[in-house]
């Protein structure tokens, strides 16, 4: 096989011709790592690893991107480059971004600990949910909800800004926060515990 033409496009990308038929359109570091030059005789073995390196190479480049505007976990950038490639290529991206300290699935596990437990204000079992749902592995998601305390009084504290209306004018009020709280994670005990302390700040309150 000959490459036949070799032709600039936008950017650092070549479109590449062989035996006369257009074949692929590859990067330039694609076309010097391979030594590919108009007129050359090219094997389809060296064709096959052009095309491989070219997989890699967008791959990374993509994931790159993707990490350039928020934390992923491993799992999560394997996801979305398998999209576009394949399932081995992705794989080997995110092992060399790992090495590279790029992903780190642990950092990860415990940004994303803090996030639903601090500002989301869940409950220790549904934060390990999210985790979960974000692929982070079952030991480490519940090693990572594990390390982060809860502020003091952070559970009242949601009741007095988010359900005191609720407790106030509605009968079932108790019953309907209590389950709220624990579709966010919280125990049974926890939940009846702080709500039980804001309704009797709302009757010294009513009392007053």
């Amino acid at each position: 096989m000959i490459i036949t033409k070799l032709e600039k496009m936008q950017g650092s990308r070549w479109k590449v011709e062989v035996d006369g038929e257009y074949w692929n359109i590859l990067d330039a570091e694609i076309i010097v790592q391979f030594h590919l030059k108009q007129g050359a005789a090219v094997g389809e073995e060296t064709l096959e690893q052009a095309l491989s390196a070219a997989e890699y190479r967008r791959a990374r480049e993509r994931a790159l991107y993707l990490l350039d505007r928020k934390d992923y976990g491993s799992w999560e950038i394997e996801r979305k480059l398998s999209q576009n490639v394949s399932p081995e290529t992705a794989r080997r991206v995110v092992e060399r971004l790992e090495e590279l300290g790029l992903i780190n699935d642990e950092e990860y596990a415990r940004k994303l600990a803090r996030h639903y437990i601090l500002q989301k204000k869940q409950g220790p079992h549904r934060a390990v949910l999210e985790l979960r749902k974000r692929g982070i592995d079952a030991g480490l998601a519940a090693e990572a909800v594990d390390e982060v305390e809860p502020e003091e009084d952070q559970l009242v504290e949601l009741c007095r800004r988010k359900y005191a209306r609720k407790l106030e004018t509605d009968e079932k009020g108790r019953e309907k926060v209590i389950a709220a709280l624990m579709r966010l994670g919280h125990g049974y005990y926890d939940a009846c515990g702080a709500v039980d302390t804001v309704l009797e700040e709302l009757d010294e309150q009513n009392e007053e």
